[in-house]
């Protein structure tokens, strides 16, 4: 598949940052080749041939903020987390649309992908256009600021010829997953950290794990199949097994199905793939039909079992 090398500049004209305004967004769109094509980001880099800087009044001044630079297939949607205390922060790197992200502190730059995983990534989208955004935020929105910059950016990227109907998905689900961004959560915080027992595995609340099945030899109201290795175990009839069969296909609360409830307890669901098939299917047969042999050696078959 062929490979395209593509150079981009972004910064021909100052931003102005008037009083009360805290946030400004610059971005350009750059037209790709048309058609059902999948398109991996190879390698990627970031220049700024004229760092950010504000024009203060006796001359230039360090940009009293921060700034994001991003290179995405569709418009960043701004969200509701925030960045270093400023709010409506971008998309973070992990978003699938983000391709290049780099954040700007002063002459400071970190970006994703680092220098090094930058030349080796193989980042997938298929839309037909690529979006080079950058997101003023500054904190100090009392004084009219004009920031003056100018960035270069370089990337490669493989391009190869997909069905309509796969190039139609991955712009679907781009633009899906660009519609979900100022929804997305991070993560939660949580409560009583040192006590999370419950948290995610609720049968700890419930008595502890059960590994053994919750039944005895005599009914299901126990919590442990609790007798010697070599004892005997009392059997059930099959009618005791059909009304136990019915309770485990009953809704029960949480520690019913732990045998809290009387007289037999809440029969948990898993019960009912351990019961016998004839349980099921109907009524269980006694004993199984005597074999009959064919003893008489003057007749063909000896010692066959004959069917009866």
């Amino acid at each position: 598949m062929p490979i395209i090398e593509m150079r981009e500049s972004i910064g021909s004209q100052p931003v102005t940052l008037a009083i009360g305004e805290s946030l400004a967004v610059v971005q350009k769109r750059i037209n790709l080749k048309e058609g059902p094509h999948q398109r991996n980001m190879l390698q990627m880099d970031l220049f700024f041939d004229n760092f950010p800087v504000g024009q203060g009044v006796i001359g230039p001044e360090k940009f009293s903020g921060i700034i994001e630079f991003f290179v995405t297939p569709t418009p960043i949607i701004l969200t509701s987390e925030t960045i270093q205390g400023t709010p409506n922060a971008g998309p973070m790197a992990s978003n699938q649309l983000v391709l290049f992200k780099a954040i700007v502190d002063g002459s400071v730059v970190t970006r994703f992908p680092q220098d090094f995983l930058a030349t080796n990534a193989n980042f997938p989208f298929f839309h037909d256009q690529l979006f080079i955004t950058m997101v003023f935020h500054r904190a100090n929105n009392i004084t009219q600021e004009i920031v003056d910059y100018a960035a270069s950016f370089y990337m490669s990227y493989s391009e190869k010829k997909v069905p309509a109907y796969r190039a139609a998905m991955g712009v679907i689900s781009e633009r899906f997953a660009s519609m979900l961004a100022k929804a997305q959560t991070n993560g939660r915080s949580l409560q009583n950290v040192t006590n999370l027992a419950g948290s995610f595995i609720p049968s700890y609340n419930w008595g502890g794990i059960r590994p053994e099945f919750m039944v005895t030899a005599n009914n299901i109201s126990q919590f442990f199949l609790n007798i010697d290795s070599q004892a005997s175990e009392d059997m059930l009839n099959p009618g005791q097994l059909k009304a136990f069969l019915q309770s485990s296909r009953v809704m029960v609360s949480n520690p019913g199905a732990f045998g809290k409830d009387l007289p037999v307890g809440g029969i948990p669901d898993w019960f009912s793939t351990i019961v016998p098939k004839g349980v099921i299917a109907g009524a269980v047969r006694p004993q199984f039909p005597p074999r009959v042999t064919q003893d008489n050696p003057a007749a063909a078959g000896l010692g066959n079992i004959l069917m009866v």
